[in-house]
């Protein structure tokens, strides 16, 4: 198997970004993930790049398998997604690693509380629970966390 990399996000990985999103979120089981679909997701990435988001893509070989949205300047980790069939393999250790490289002095995220995978993972990796509270969007329980 090629190297697991990191690198920004370029217009061409809008396409392959939104199915990776989607296949992900879906791969939760959550009930909220089946709202989204994959045009809505493309449509928000350069929206988003426009708000501020800092993007960073992991790929192994040519394929996206996962990905990081950050705003640094509002110390907040917006979304980390792994391709399904990538994921327990470490590629989310590294793309939480460089969001603590990329805001040293700490961020924010949120998650959906119902998703103990995620949960176990940002626990398992440092960051500390603060909060619940119910999404102001979608209106499912969603936990707090905080690095450093």
């Amino acid at each position: 198997m090629d190297q697991f990399s990191l690198r920004p996000v370029t217009t061409s990985d809008y396409d392959a970004l939104a199915k990776l999103w989607l296949a992900s979120w879906q791969s939760t089981g959550l009930a909220v993930a089946a709202l989204a679909n994959a045009e809505e997701l493309r449509g928000r990435i350069p929206a988003e790049l426009a708000n501020g988001w800092d993007v960073t893509v992991g790929v192994v070989g040519p394929r996206l398998v996962g990905f990081l949205a950050i705003k640094p300047a509002d110390a907040w980790l917006d979304q980390l997604f792994v391709a399904p069939d990538f994921q327990g393999k470490g590629f989310g250790r590294r793309l939480l690693a460089h969001a603590k490289e990329t805001m040293p002095n700490g961020f924010s995220l949120f998650a959906a509380v119902d998703y103990a995978k995620a949960d176990a993972f940002y626990l398992r990796s440092g960051l500390v629970k603060t909060k619940t509270a119910m999404h102001p969007e979608f209106g499912h329980a969603i936990a707090f966390y905080q690095w450093n």
